[in-house]
């Protein structure tokens, strides 16, 4: 089983997992404001895939704030996960990151959790599984990382497309017009427009007053959307992204 369930048909720097995107949306809104090229899919493994030029290793970033850490020692789902990135490394040749979010002291002051006993795992991942540990004090700090990490691995048109396989769970229907909508206005906003419309059916024939009543959407991105929308396409060759 490979990362990704769908094959890329454009230039991204990052791929960014489904599940994580519907819970990080102001990372993907920074991300894609910063000029980033985005695409959001079901990762098997991960919650953002860093794609990279020709001599530099692709990097699969696990994101994980301390409350997850500790849901996930918890429930046993940390040693799958690892499972997994280690895996997709040996599979698909990626780097792996876990990058770990917030304030360790929080464990003892306001949960009942030992942190020598987290400290304990952490070294265990460390040691025992391979996988570097980043610390992020917060979550604008870690977009910000993703973005320099993202532009210090090249271009997005000279990066190299990720080895895919198909998933054995392909996507629902739901999650196929929720993954077009994505492309279109990203996940936060992508959600509120098929709410608001139904399907993408609907969605497609909007007028632009019409784009405008979905709380979020103003007068540009209404623009933006309809134009790609009924924009007759015209194969390009090359890149004009400087």
């Amino acid at each position: 089983m490979g990362l990704l369930a769908e094959r890329l048909l454009v230039p991204v720097d990052v791929v960014v997992d489904s599940r994580e995107a519907a819970k990080a949306g102001r990372i993907v809104e920074f991300l894609r404001s910063a000029g980033l090229e985005l695409a959001v899919a079901r990762l098997s493994a991960g919650d953002y895939y860093l794609l990279a030029e020709e001599g530099a290793k692709p990097l699969l970033v696990e994101r994980k704030t301390v409350t997850d850490l500790l849901n996930s020692i918890r429930d046993n789902r940390l040693w799958n996960q690892l499972k997994l990135l280690k895996e997709a490394a040996q599979k698909e040749g990626v780097d792996l990151v876990i990058v770990l979010e917030g304030w360790l002291g929080s464990i003892e002051k306001y949960r009942s959790w030992r942190i020598q006993a987290v400290l304990r795992i952490l070294d265990e991942v460390l040691l025992d599984w391979g996988v570097p540990i980043l610390p992020s004090p917060n979550l604008q700090a870690t977009a910000k990382w993703l973005l320099s990490k993202a532009k210090s691995l090249g271009r997005p048109e000279k990066k190299r497309p990720p080895r895919l396989r198909v998933e054995k769970k392909p996507m629902t229907p739901a999650e196929r017009a929720l993954y077009v909508a994505e492309g279109l206005a990203g996940p936060v906003l992508a959600r509120r427009l098929l709410e608001y419309f139904g399907t993408l059916r609907r969605l497609a024939n909007a007028t632009v007053d019409e784009l405008l009543r979905v709380e979020g959407i103003g007068e540009k991105r209404a623009k933006e959307i309809y134009e790609i929308l009924n924009t007759p396409f015209e194969e390009t060759r090359g890149s004009n992204r400087k």
